[in-house]
């Protein structure tokens, strides 16, 4: 089992029972809260589960490796940050599809844009936002944040490269 989440285990642990000595009703109520969201979460977690097991067979590690590898450079990286974009499902699906790409040869810098640009940026919410904020801020919004998301695999790709000469 990963060490981390015994950790993360052992301090919720210790905080519910913190929690219980100074107010057994609140934590309670927290307790039943933590445990409808498990079970909403549940089926989508088993689901993507499946999924993202079926697509890392379909995906080609050559192909991966060719359009978001380590030697597609920051073309690879802007790739993964416009495939990002495209992304409308849960978290539940798109980490296991961003560990199936990890896995495929992708680059890290390229999956770090890929579920950047997925949380920051998104083609069909972009409409929802037009009513709101209106077309230019929305479009400049969108702009910086696929930016950001190139930006980012950048970065995470140095100084992954960085900490992997370290190691």
């Amino acid at each position: 089992m990963d060490r981390t989440l015994v950790w993360i285990a052992a301090a919720t642990g210790v905080a519910y029972i913190v929690a219980y000595a100074q107010e057994p009703s609140d934590t309670l109520a927290a307790l039943r809260s933590s445990v409808g969201m498990l079970a909403q979460s549940l089926p989508w977690i088993v689901v993507s589960m499946f999924l993202a097991g079926l697509v890392s067979q379909w995906l080609e590690p050559d192909v991966v490796a060719r359009w978001l590898g380590r030697e597609a450079g920051i073309v690879g990286i802007a790739f993964g940050a416009l495939l990002g974009m495209l992304g409308t499902g849960s978290r539940f699906a798109v980490y296991p599809l961003a560990v199936s790409l990890l896995a495929a040869d992708a680059s890290p810098g390229a999956v770090v844009a890929f579920t950047t640009s997925w949380q920051l940026t998104s083609l069909a919410r972009l409409p929802a936002e037009f009513p709101f904020f209106g077309v230019p801020f929305a479009l400049v919004r969108f702009a910086i944040s696929l930016v950001i998301s190139v930006a980012g695999g950048v970065l995470f790709e140095w100084i992954w490269r960085i900490g992997s000469r370290i190691r």
